[in-house]
């Protein structure tokens, strides 16, 4: 809601969208959209003093527009950063070669600006496990072979064991542009024995698609890491992992590469292969510790590292389905893996998914939901013939994450495994659709509020240009449109912009959420009946129409087009247009920043 405000301030106007350009439009093609317009709202072709002074206003926007797109360096900073990147510095403009130079350098500029509003957020980053034991106070199965042994209830302290604390903390900062420099310590406690250690991590980004990094601990054992990444094309990335164990070379390195393609927009698929650290060349690794029995003189054996490869499939249907596919073989680890998650809405999700191995079968269901902006909460039941019961609570906020696994029995029990994934998922939709989201919904309206009571004024300026502008053009296109009436040409009957109330398909395929949305959609508009939700720019829409066709580039909001205002701001508009064109009737609907094309068979009515 305040980035759509922010784009309808003075000086954050889109030019192309003012001359009705799209983005890849040339020099030629700016030049025509300003003569075109220039003959309808040039100040020298109006007489009266008021009506000068309405074409003023509206020229000099467009001639603006003009400026700024025929100038390539101008054109290469505004493209990338908006209105800002023309206040910008151009003093080194005269030592580029050309204007991909420029643009590259914006391109560079506007890389660094989002690099810098994410680490104000998360220079800083922490996980916190704490794995519970939770087998002897919830689980019957549990209960009923204590009483077998003879033993009574036990005491809470010894109904609740901690089988494992984990904990990470790191914090980043940025060294040049191109290095970034990280420290991490973490520690683990386990069966009242703990360890930590504490690494350091040099990240070089080679260019806009690839980066290379390096970690090393400051303590025993000596583990070094080699991570890098690299983007070959827009729909192409490799990754690669390599670890040394010893960095005497006695064991031989594991080495990980995950290669990936995207098949389609929403899919992408993958392919990792690892080789473990059990390998021999030669005779150069036969004695290493990882394929032969440590000698007991060994103070830190080196842990074994199995081969393996796994192919993947990744992405998503339409805006609400995700999924992964991985089917993985191994020496130790063979499975097939499969996790779907559906989104109800924006803010609440659930999932599911299920593992098959050898000698394993396990599956899991999880929601999520988000209490505000940057908090997310979750809970996932595992349940598997080996693994037993197991929830999991977890929560992020920034670059913080809390985990907490429950082990609720070392058994596959039904009746458990029914109130522990139930009731809880139960109780967090209930939370998010009569709680949440209605609070959700009530901030929005008082922040919708205070901000049109803070710019009231602006909003009826964009208001009165509008209607000062369809006022200058009204004779000459009222003329055009009688013509071309007579002459069976392309004639606007009628034209409604702004949040229309018409029975448009819901985009969402959840039908519960769709009738959720459609009750609330009701309601709002009961709320608001006495104010206006749409304006009427049937004659601005005519004035753009050229030989008997008119187009609407895509990619930019309508509000900014001649003529045009914001007559909902904030809310989701779209353009409804009732043409004739040999004289057949003709209707056609679209969103505020989808193309228009007309006339067309299509949105033919009249038979």
């Amino acid at each position: 809601m305040e980035r759509q405000w922010a784009e309808a301030q003075p000086g954050s106007t889109d030019y192309y969208a003012v001359l009705n350009l799209p983005r890849s439009a040339s020099t030629d093609d700016v030049r025509d959209a300003y003569k075109r317009l220039s003959r309808v709202f040039h100040p020298d072709r109006h007489r009266q003093a008021e009506r000068r002074e309405w074409a003023q206003r509206q020229f000099h926007v467009i001639q603006r527009a003009y400026e700024i797109l025929t100038d390539p360096y101008r054109r290469a900073a505004f493209d990338q950063l908006g209105e800002e990147g023309l206040h910008a510095s151009l003093a080194v403009s005269h030592k580029l070669e050309s204007a991909k130079d420029l643009q590259d350098k914006f391109e560079r500029e506007a890389r660094r600006r989002r690099l810098e509003e994410v680490e104000q957020w998360v220079q800083s980053k922490s996980d916190v496990t704490v794995e519970l034991d939770l087998a002897k106070a919830v689980s019957p199965a549990v209960h009923m072979a204590l009483e077998r042994a003879g033993v009574g209830r036990l005491p809470l302290d010894q109904q609740i064991n901690v089988k494992q604390l984990f904990m990470k903390h790191s914090f980043s900062a940025s060294v040049t542009d191109a290095v970034t420099a990280t420290v991490t310590g973490h520690m683990v406690s386990r069966n009242r024995r703990g360890a930590g250690n504490l690494v350091g991590t040099l990240k070089r980004t080679i260019g806009p698609s690839s980066w290379v990094s390096v970690s090393v601990p400051a303590l025993p054992p000596y583990v070094a890491t080699v991570k890098s990444s690299h983007q070959p094309s827009s729909d192409t990335f490799v990754t690669t992992q390599t670890t040394m164990h010893t960095l005497n070379l006695v064991t031989p390195p594991s080495v990980s590469v995950t290669a990936g393609r995207m098949m389609t927009q929403t899919t992408t698929a993958y392919m990792s292969m690892r080789t473990g650290n059990q390998y021999a060349l030669g005779p150069f690794w036969d004695r290493s510790p990882t394929r032969v029995q440590a000698s007991k003189a060994a103070a830190r054996p080196v842990a074994r590292e199995p081969s393996g490869v796994s192919i993947g499939l990744s992405g998503k249907r339409m805006d609400c389905d995700e999924f992964v596919v991985d089917v993985a073989a191994g020496i130790q680890q063979s499975h097939v893996s499969l996790n779907c998650t559906r989104r109800l809405d924006r803010h609440f999700s659930v999932s599911a998914g299920l593992v098959l191995g050898l000698g394993e079968a396990s599956a899991n269901v999880g929601v999520e939901g988000e209490l505000d902006e940057w908090t997310k909460v979750g809970y996932r039941v595992n349940f598997g013939l080996t693994s037993g019961v197991k929830a999991t609570l977890h929560m992020k906020r920034l670059g913080h994450q809390i985990e907490l696994p429950l082990l609720l029995s070392p058994l596959l029990e039904p009746d458990l495994i029914l109130y522990a994934a139930a009731l809880p998922m139960a109780v967090s939709a209930a939370l998010h659709y009569l709680v949440l989201r209605p609070r959700r919904r009530r901030l929005i309206a008082e922040r919708l509020a205070a901000l049109k009571e803070e710019q009231r004024h602006q909003l009826f300026l964009q208001k009165r240009h509008a209607m000062e502008a369809v006022q200058l053009i009204a004779d000459a296109v009222t003329r055009r449109r009688d013509q071309a009436r007579a002459a069976g040409g392309l004639v606007i009957e009628a034209a409604l912009y702004g949040d229309l109330p018409f029975g448009v398909a819901s985009q969402n395929s959840n039908h519960v959420q769709a009738l959720l949305d459609s009750l609330a959609e009701s309601q709002r508009a009961l709320a608001t009946a006495d104010e206006p939700r749409a304006c009427d720019v049937a004659l601005a829409l005519q004035a753009l129409v050229n030989d008997d066709q008119l187009v609407v580039a895509a990619g930019a909001s309508k509000r900014f087009l001649p003529g045009f205002y914001d007559p909902a701001f904030a809310k989701d508009k779209q353009l409804f247009v009732r043409y004739r064109f040999h004289g057949r009737l003709h209707e056609v609907l679209v969103g505020d920043e989808q193309a228009l094309a007309i006339p067309m068979k299509a949105h033919c009515i009249d038979s």
